[in-house]
């Protein structure tokens, strides 16, 4: 009997705490660890996917919002993993990864996040596997040890969910949930009113720079890029951790962009563009069983940019990682009449 009166089994469910919810997490997070180890001790990438993205993602940090997290975040001629913005822009926090069972304690690691730490004037710094977790926020000469070691295989979970949202829960730095998706819309529709704008600029100069047959004193950034510096998006295998400068659509335009999800977004407004009737909702291609144009908005918390479509309010779906973002741009630039397309789209990125 509850000390409620009842019976749990009667009413048909548990009340469960945040704290168990996460660490509820972090128990299939070290499952996963022990069935993919041999990939995991072997591959940085994989370990930042499989076991150190779902906490952060647990946390309340949007990985897919460079506004929120930014993947590696280029810091005193280095990078860091993650670097973790308040709502302010300024980076609170940084988290280095490394491949499961690596050595967290090297020394060289250690002198790394130290410059890391006083270069960015971060506090907290955080440096793990995936499994175990090293937090830094008393950085003193002499002295390397962490404040506090965390480890999902040795330690109370429910101790370890919180401790890491006392130190690393997104809403300690972000107002409440209405309030941020209020300002993720307002970044979205703004980022999407630039992009057109940028677009647009950029056709109307093509167009006057060919009718007076002047390209070669045409004085734009686009110009100082040549062809070969672009690779086709179909011919790159994976772009994680990298970024893109710069994207050559179909019809020769050439769009500067910082993101992939800029990528995506640029090749659904060519399409929008170029295509007419498109038959909408309109699936995505990377598995996630979502629809990549709706006439709906995603729920809150996930990214996406708003826009006209044929005089229909459209949502355009941009909540992925940068291979995703890659094979949906591939898959909406594919609905083009290819007649009507000058090269293959390809992107200057490193």
């Amino acid at each position: 009997m509850s000390i409620l009166g009842f019976r749990e089994k009667e009413v048909g469910f548990i009340m469960r705490s945040p704290l168990s919810n996460l660490a509820e997490i972090f128990t299939q997070i070290f499952e996963a660890s022990k069935i993919y180890s041999n990939s995991l001790q072997s591959n940085e990438s994989s370990t930042r996917a499989v076991l150190i993205d779902p906490v952060i993602r647990a946390l309340g940090w949007d990985t897919a919002n460079p506004f929120m997290v930014e993947i590696e975040k280029p810091i005193n001629q280095g990078r860091v993993d993650y670097a973790l913005f308040d709502f302010d822009q300024e980076i609170k926090i940084i988290i280095e990864a490394k491949k499961l069972g690596a050595d967290l304690l090297k020394q060289e690691t250690f002198l790394s996040l130290v410059r890391y730490a006083f270069s960015a004037g971060v506090q907290d710094v955080f440096l793990t596997d995936g499994v175990n977790w090293l937090h830094f926020n008393d950085f003193q000469p002499g002295k390397n040890d962490p404040t506090r070691q965390l480890s999902l295989a040795n330690d109370n979970l429910v101790e370890v969910a919180g401790y890491l949202v006392q130190r690393l829960d997104a809403a300690r730095y972000w107002p409440n949930e209405n309030n941020v998706q209020d300002l993720l819309q307002q970044v979205n529709q703004l980022k999407s009113e630039v992009s057109s704008v940028q677009l647009e600029l950029a056709r109307n100069k093509k167009s006057i720079i060919s009718e007076k047959n002047n390209e070669a004193n045409a004085s734009t950034e686009e110009s100082s890029l040549h062809i070969e510096e672009f690779t086709r998006l179909s011919n790159i295998a994976s772009a994680t951790g990298t970024k893109p400068s710069a994207l050559l659509l179909p019809d020769s335009t050439i769009v500067r962009v910082t993101t992939w999800t800029d990528v995506l977004t640029q090749c659904c407004k060519y399409t929008m563009e170029n295509k007419k009737s498109l038959r909408i909702p309109l699936s995505d291609a990377a598995g996630k069983k979502v629809n990549l144009f709706s006439l709906t908005a995603p729920p809150k918390g996930i990214t996406f940019f708003e826009t006209q479509y044929e005089g229909k309010r459209i949502f355009v779906y941009t909540n992925y990682d940068s291979n995703n973002c890659i094979r949906n741009s591939i898959h909406v630039l594919s609905l083009v009449e290819q007649s009507q397309n000058t090269v293959e789209p390809a992107v200057v990125y490193n």
